[in-house]
């Protein structure tokens, strides 16, 4: 039989459970989203998260929010993904940096994604935000061929011409989700 509600064994009790509740509260992960111009991220990318205490999800500038929105989204699902995979952030911008120099050197072209490379220590976590990053975007009505473009005009490398997939779509008017 349980102590009674006046004994000290039921205080005791009760200010453990508290004491635990509080802890498990406090370990909640809590996120904050920043716009900065995307000269300021880290290195070349659109969208970026910093462990902490606020999770920092910083998101380049752009015009339409739903953009903002939806990286911001990739994000915070990459992060809780890697987390519970063990994945650290500097093992993701060691990666991402390291494709970025061979990007320079010419072995990808301006549309691969680090995190699509076999390699990336993160990638099924980038692919499943991916995936969830496309399906919201069909319910805001973006098109994602539109999505991407503006992406790759924010970024800082030399510009390229559109992938001829992206352009066969703004000819033929395809390309909505």
């Amino acid at each position: 039989m349980g102590a009674s509600l006046d004994s000290r064994r039921h205080k005791s009790e009760t200010a453990t459970l508290k004491l635990h509740l509080k802890s498990r509260r406090s370990r909640r992960t809590r996120f904050v989203v920043r716009e900065v111009p995307h000269r300021a991220q880290r290195y070349e990318t659109v969208g970026d998260w910093l462990p902490g205490r606020p999770v920092e999800i910083r998101v380049s500038r752009m015009r339409d929010e739903r953009y903002v929105f939806l990286v911001a989204l990739h994000e915070m699902i990459e992060f809780e993904l890697c987390r519970m995979h063990g994945v650290t952030d500097r093992e993701v911008v060691a990666f991402d940096r390291g494709f970025e120099s061979e990007r320079a050197c010419g072995l990808h072209s301006a549309w691969d994604e680090p995190g699509d490379d076999r390699r990336a220590p993160y990638r099924k976590e980038h692919a499943f935000a991916t995936s969830v990053e496309r399906l919201v975007a069909q319910k805001l009505g973006v098109r994602w061929s539109h999505y991407e473009a503006t992406i790759m005009k924010l970024d800082t490398r030399k510009k390229i011409q559109l992938s001829p997939m992206v352009a066969r779509n703004r000819v033929a008017g395809a390309g909505r989700l």
